[in-house]
């Protein structure tokens, strides 16, 4: 048995073109290992499905940070070998998941950052690519204006000012047992210039092993400090369900931090719960190359 489960991210919408956009990066994803039997390879093409479709907060149609302009950040991570790579923060470049794919295959480090990031993936041929959508970069210049005139800003950390899209994530089994995920993001809306999510902080924000593969999504701060992805997978090699763990998970988090986000995970036994305690937390799963339905567990906090 194959999965590949897919997110959008928390208060993003659940209407068709959103979900329609996740089934296809999942089937994406399972024809990739289909035709490769690669666990990364397949992991890339359902994220970089996710990055060139301007409805997500991911690649192309991110946030804009305070600055009015796009860092992104990136990671994969290797169940059974262990191997993680990420990029953070990130200008210039969508495939933020493919350059981190890169810094695991082709050189001896885990983590590159910044403009140290974005010349390796010059270096390795990736396109220039500002990644502003003319909807992100009016939700900037309204915020912008807003503060001028003293207003106070009401949006989504997640998303800007349209609550529609955040940071997108896969986790996938193989029909040989082996696990990984991926994430992909465009960060918080008006962050600090060289802020970083929990996206390639392994533990934090993604996590794969023999037991489990998570990725999580949200305020990345909370995730980071909680080291929720690390928790989960500590719950299940325990012996717990993913539901179980991953409602154990998202309360903690916010008990800690009284953050909102959510989480996806898959078990060596093709289990699998979507857990999340925000407004919204679309999903698409894909088993054995068919599209599935999955309950999203939402947990008041």
């Amino acid at each position: 048995m194959s999965v590949f489960f897919v997110h959008g991210s928390v208060e993003t919408s659940t209407e068709t073109p959103y979900i329609k956009g996740l089934e296809r990066a999942a089937l994406k994803g399972w024809e990739k290992l289909t035709a490769t039997e690669s666990r990364i390879d397949s992991l890339e093409a359902a994220i970089n499905e996710l990055e060139d479709n301007p409805l997500y907060n991911a690649g192309l149609g991110s946030v804009l940070n305070r600055d009015g302009y796009v860092e992104v950040d990136g990671s994969i991570m290797d169940g059974e070998t262990g191997k993680f790579a990420a990029v953070a923060s990130m200008p210039l470049i969508r495939h933020a998941v493919s350059v981190a794919k890169k810094v695991m295959l082709e050189t001896k480090h885990v983590v590159l950052a910044g403009e140290g990031a974005f010349l390796f993936a010059r270096e390795k041929g990736f396109p220039v690519d500002n990644c502003i959508t003319q909807e992100q970069l009016q939700s900037w210049q309204l915020a912008m204006d807003l503060q001028k005139s003293g207003q106070e800003l009401v949006f989504s950390p997640y998303t800007g000012l349209r609550k529609e899209t955040d940071t997108v994530g896969c986790v996938m089994l193989d029909d040989r047992g082996r696990l990984a995920a991926a994430s992909s993001t465009g960060g918080s809306f008006l962050k600090l210039p060289g802020r970083v999510g929990d996206t390639p902080f392994i533990g934090g924000g993604i996590f794969a092993s023999e037991h489990c593969a998570v990725v999580c999504t949200g305020r990345g701060e909370a995730f980071i400090q909680t080291l929720t992805a690390k928790f989960v997978d500590d719950g299940i090699q325990a012996g717990g369900h993913p539901e179980q763990v991953g409602r154990e998970a998202i309360r903690r988090m916010f008990e800690k931090t009284g953050e909102s986000g959510g989480l996806l995970v898959v078990d060596r036994h093709g289990r699998v719960a979507a857990v999340h305690n925000s407004d919204s937390f679309p999903v698409a799963l894909v088993v054995d190359g068919k599209v599935k339905q999955v309950e999203v567990v939402q947990i008041d906090t």
